[in-house]
């Protein structure tokens, strides 16, 4: 007659076996839904800034940007604020709209336009030629070089 006792678990029994793969399994898609959380604003921003990717062709930048750089722009990178003094912006070329321009906010006027610098302010055609430019006329902010391999990383 079978007993009516209940049964004990023991250690290294099937069901203990089988409950320890089950939490490690619980804890191991935790994880990677926890890593997938994290990730999600990066990437995000990754994707959305190729499409304004950018090269970096003059000196006018120079140390900050190097001929060659590849830079990602957020199109969306003011969207929570106005550009700022020392914040970089890309804008169309006042002389040449089908080109941009990388440049350096030095000052922001009560009217909202602003006076851009290069880095390199001898070899730069900046505000000092072209005047102060619309804040509204800013395509983004480029925050991340990616090429060549040892310039990787953020832009300030």
């Amino acid at each position: 007659m079978p007993s009516t006792r209940p049964r004990v678990s023991r250690p290294g029994d099937r069901d203990d076996l089988g409950r320890a793969r089950f939490r490690a399994g619980v804890r191991f898609g935790i994880g990677i839904a926890a890593v997938g959380v994290a990730l999600a604003p990066p990437v995000a921003r990754l994707v959305a800034s190729w499409g304004l990717r950018s090269a970096v062709e003059g000196t006018s930048m120079r140390p900050t940007l190097e001929p060659g750089d590849w830079l990602l722009v957020d199109s969306r990178g003011f969207a929570e604020r106005r550009p700022r003094v020392a914040d970089l912006v890309a804008v169309p070329d006042p002389t040449e709209p089908s080109r941009w321009l990388v440049k350096r906010v030095v000052d922001v006027d009560a009217d909202g336009r602003l006076e851009l610098r290069g880095d390199n302010p001898a070899e730069s055609t900046d505000s000092r030629t072209f005047g102060t430019v619309d804040a509204a006329a800013v395509i983004g902010r480029p925050w991340a070089r990616y090429w060549p391999p040892h310039r990787i990383g953020r832009v300030r």
